[in-house]
Parts: C-alpha cells; structure tokens; sequence
C-alpha cells in the first residue's frame, strides 16, 4: 500500500511539473509594438518640413510611413491643381492628408475607393465622392503609382 501511495504521489508530482512546464512554455509572446519610424523632413514650399511639423501633431505609425515613402513628392503634386476646387477649398494641409490616406489605401490588398471614401468622410464628413475621387484616382496616377 505504501509503494502504490509513493508511486501516485510521484506520478501527481511529474504530472504537476510537466503541466507547469507545458503552461509556461505555450504562453504565447508578448506584442512587440511596431518600432518608431523616423520623423523624415521632406521639403514643402521651399523648407524643410517633418511630418509632425505639417499636420501639427506627431504622426501615427502609418502617416508617418506614408509622409517618409511618397513626402518628397507631396507639395509638387497638391500644388499641381490636379485635385479639382474641393482641395483648394480645404487647403494644402488637408489636401496633404487626404493624398497621403489615398496612397496608403491603394497600396493594401484590397482597398478600393470605397473605403477611401468611407475613410475621409472621417475627417471630411461635407465631402462627397465627387469631391473625394480626384484624390484616389490621381494620387494613385501621379503620387503612387502601384
């Protein structure tokens, strides 16, 4: 009867210590957040400007990527007139903005001008998509091209 005890005892014990090394071994890693991108200057009308310096406020993870991949570009392009009235009524700025969520949206798998739209009304919610479509389909001519 002793020998039956120490052995459950002994499998109870292995048992306990394999659960326990199971448990640590498959707790899944923590997040590792994306690592910060550089705050990039690109030259806007003539000076040096970083992405935080345009929008007034430090740039998300995307913007961020969008300004440092298609920035040096930007000003020429908003500046060209090609995004019709509704851009020179809401400013460089938001014209920026605007082309920079285009460009990120038409480089994802998937992404039409539907959501584009969808995604401006956001920020933009006067704007239809007549106003909204010479952003999509321009940057993506000119700005970005896939």
């Amino acid at each position: 009867m002793k020998q039956v005890l120490k052995a459950v005892l002994v499998c109870l014990v292995v048992g306990a210590a394999v659960l326990v090394v199971w448990v640590v071994a498959s707790r899944p890693d923590p997040p590792v957040p994306p690592r910060p991108l550089p705050d990039t200057a690109v030259m806007v009308h003539g000076r040096p400007t970083t992405c935080s310096e345009l929008f007034g406020q430090s740039c998300n993870f995307g913007l961020q990527s969008a300004f440092n991949r298609w920035g040096t570009g930007l000003a020429p392009f908003v500046d060209s007139g090609v995004l019709g009235p509704y851009a020179e009524r809401i400013g460089f700025v938001a014209s920026a903005k605007l082309s920079l969520d285009a460009c990120t949206l038409s480089h994802t798998t998937g992404k039409t001008v539907l959501e584009f739209v969808q995604q401006a009304q956001r920020q933009h919610p006067e704007a239809g998509s007549p106003e909204l479509f010479p952003f999509w389909n321009r940057t993506r001519q000119t700005l970005c091209p896939l």
